[in-house]
């Protein structure tokens, strides 16, 4: 930072609320880097439970004020350091170039200052400004300097293009899962869900294996199941967790999730929307086993792809059938029913939901084997859970979920039906399955 003297350059409160709102799980490794006593660190978080970045931004406060007597070069060069030590080497370069400093203590970002001899700006290029509030000039500009200076403010866009995209904060545990599956139906036997105790079994399992605390509730009524996502709302502690996740198995009608009693419940209304809007500050994850209209999905063949048929009349053939179209008669597949909501809208950001098939469509279920979808999360899960973002596992979901193959029986004809999982993301940063003790 060339020509910048302790005296112009400082830390201030609008400057350290930027730099912590970039920071991520490596806050808490930043304050012992930083010099600050574990104790002290542990404090700051503990009086923000809801609010990670008040808690950094705490940190980094009593940091500045206890080394304020060091000078402004000594903190820089500690805080550069300290980001290192991290691995937010794009922070540290940001510190440098002077994104995160004031000076005077204005609030105006500093600007690297070069001394030219009077008539000399003509060559000058931009970015140059004439003074810190200035507004960024267009192309090359002819500046006098007035025996101040011109303040020349290095453009980095190489650096970055390397920084990495935020990350949402690790809490102390991963986090708590509502895992609601409704299997039998008393006033529709017909509609009995078989088999898919091993669905919410084995969901509950590989959750558990990621470090969430699981409660799963079976066979619930609309009542209940409004009742049990109100109580996983209100009187579970989530202020230590890195996410919460949701999982509801069940048929539908229209916009709704039923219940065992038949009765639906709104996804949007009693669903998405009492836990996106409430005062839970971490991210929330759903994942919703249910069909999405009435057609199943016969695939298509892409171009470069070789066809197990010759048929003309195959060819010509429409992809999808409609539900007054089709029989189904396979022991083994069965299918759900419902329509979601096209007009679904969440009332606010930092959450996902994954939904078992496009819209219109059927999700598929094997009496022994489980749902595709929910079988293939669990798989994903498995296997790159700790390790992968959760966008990043959603996709290789969806890609599971379009490579399997179900078999049903069309009018006497064995019919290979697709799925494909969709996955709607108003996530503003990074999520992985993790937290600060397993990292």
């Amino acid at each position: 930072m060339a020509g910048m003297s302790s005296e112009e350059a400082m830390l201030s409160d609008v400057c350290l609320t930027r730099l912590a709102d970039e920071l991520g799980s490596e806050s808490r490794s930043l304050g012992i880097f930083l010099g600050l006593p574990k104790v002290t660190v542990d404090r700051c978080f503990a009086n923000h439970p809801h609010d990670m970045e008040a808690s950094v931004i705490e940190i980094l406060t009593k940091w500045r004020n206890k080394t304020r007597d060091r000078g402004a070069e000594a903190q820089i060069a500690q805080l550069v350091q300290a980001l290192r030590e991290v691995s937010r080497v794009d922070l540290a370069e940001k510190v440098m170039d002077g994104d995160y400093l004031v000076r005077g203590g204005t609030g105006a970002p500093v600007q690297e200052t070069m001394d030219f001899e009077e008539g000399e700006s003509d060559s000058i290029p931009y970015p140059v400004q004439a003074e810190a509030d200035a507004a960024p000039p267009q192309g090359s500009i002819h500046t006098p300097n007035h025996g101040q200076g011109i303040h020349v403010q290095e453009t980095t866009p190489a650096a970055a293009n390397r920084a990495p995209p935020p990350t949402y904060p690790l809490g102390r545990m991963v986090g708590r899962a509502l895992i609601i599956n409704n299997i039998k139906f008393p006033t529709r036997h017909q509609e009995n869900r078989r088999g898919m105790e091993k669905d919410s079994h084995d969901l509950e399992q590989v959750l558990k294996k990621l470090g969430f605390k699981v409660t799963t509730k079976l066979n619930l009524n609309s009542t209940e199941m409004k009742k049990a996502i109100r109580k996983f709302v209100e009187t579970k502690d989530h202020s230590y967790s890195t996410c919460l996740l949701v999982s509801v198995m069940t048929h539908g009608s229209g916009p709704d999730a039923m219940g065992t009693d038949w009765r639906g419940v709104k996804l949007h209304q009693d669903i998405f929307r009492p836990i996106i809007s409430s005062s839970i500050a971490c991210p929330k994850i759903f994942i919703m086993q249910m069909c999405r209209g009435g057609e199943l999905d016969f695939g298509r063949w892409r171009a470069d792809a070789s066809r197990p048929s010759d048929d003309p009349e195959d060819e010509d053939s429409d992809s999808s059938v409609s539900d007054s179209d089709e029989m189904v008669d396979d022991e083994d597949l069965q299918v759900d029913w419902v329509e979601v909501e096209q007009s679904l809208q969440p009332t606010d950001s930092d959450s996902v939901i994954l939904f078992a098939c496009a819209d219109g469509r059927k999700a598929l279920r094997h009496s022994l084997e489980g749902s595709v979808l929910i079988q293939s999360v669990v798989k994903v899960f498995d296997e790159h859970g700790r390790d992968e973002d959760i966008d990043t596992l959603f996709t290789r979901v969806r890609h599971e979920v379009a490579n399997c193959n179900a078999s049903i029986d069309i009018d006497g004809s064995l019919r290979i039906v697709k799925q494909a999982a969709e996955t709607r993301v108003f996530l503003r940063k990074k999520l992985f399955l993790q937290c600060q003790q397993n990292t």
